[in-house]
């Protein structure tokens, strides 16, 4: 399959999942059903992590494909995404 096929996969099907996640948990907090906040905070991470999850299949795939340099910037992107990752949760414990 072609990178654009596969990363518009990921993208469009995780923001449905994590907006169905969100719309779920706001449906339980209506009726007063149990966890309705660890619901909707999924949902959220979902949608978070969905850009993250599409710069990994698009690395996944220009590997592949033997796309080195567009592969490279991939995970280059992956990297530093990472390294911010590790240094706001290091702040916010740490700082």
């Amino acid at each position: 399959m072609s990178l654009e096929h596969n990363t518009s996969f990921v993208l469009k099907y995780g923001s449905l999942i994590g907006i169905a996640a969100v719309a779920v948990g706001v449906m339980m907090h209506l009726f007063d059903l149990v966890d309705a906040g660890a619901v909707m905070t999924a949902g959220i991470a979902v949608i978070v992590l969905t850009p993250f999850a599409g710069m990994i299949v698009s690395f996944a795939t220009l590997s592949m494909g033997r796309e080195r340099r567009y592969a490279a910037a991939a995970l280059a992107l992956i990297l530093i995404t990472v390294a911010g990752m590790f240094i706001a949760f290091w702040l916010q414990n740490n700082g």
